[in-house]
């Protein structure tokens, strides 16, 4: 009953059991996601051993991308495609660059992810928000009632 109180504080009985019932479920999803993983993971196929940092991957690709504008050391064996490739696709080993075609789509990939989550962060703000305000305007009715 406390516990309820303490979460519930300034909610209806209907919010105060979505926000307990979303926590109860993301607490199992959880617990099932790493008990899953503690029991499979010798089973895990490994593709091959990480030879980078991944950080230092992007940080080199995106440094490459800044500095170079053009094409160095191209081989004269490449051609060019229809379109002209991007400053960061310049760093491909088959532009001349010295990185490999994965390890540039990795990086792009990477970047389209970050995009993807910072454009769905907005939509959380002002619930936060508004929960947050609904707790403190609870507190201070309790101070001054």
């Amino acid at each position: 009953l406390f516990l309820g109180e303490a979460i519930g504080i300034g909610m209806g009985g209907s919010d105060l059991k979505f926000v307990l019932i979303t926590g109860i479920i993301t607490f199992l999803f959880t617990s099932v996601a790493l008990s899953v993983h503690a029991c499979f993971y010798n089973y895990y196929e490994l593709v091959g051993t990480q030879k980078n940092n991944p950080y230092k991957i992007v940080y080199n690709v995106l440094k490459y991308a800044l500095y170079h504008k053009s094409p160095e050391n191209r081989s004269a064996f490449t051609y060019w495609e229809n379109k002209i490739p991007s400053r960061m696709d310049l760093g491909k080993s088959k532009y001349g660059g010295p990185f490999s075609e994965e390890n540039v789509e990795n990086v792009k990939t990477f970047w389209r992810i970050v995009a993807v989550i910072l454009s769905t962060f907005g939509f959380y703000i002002p619930y936060y928000h508004l929960i947050t305000a609904d707790v403190v305007n609870t507190f201070e009715g309790a101070k001054t009632g």
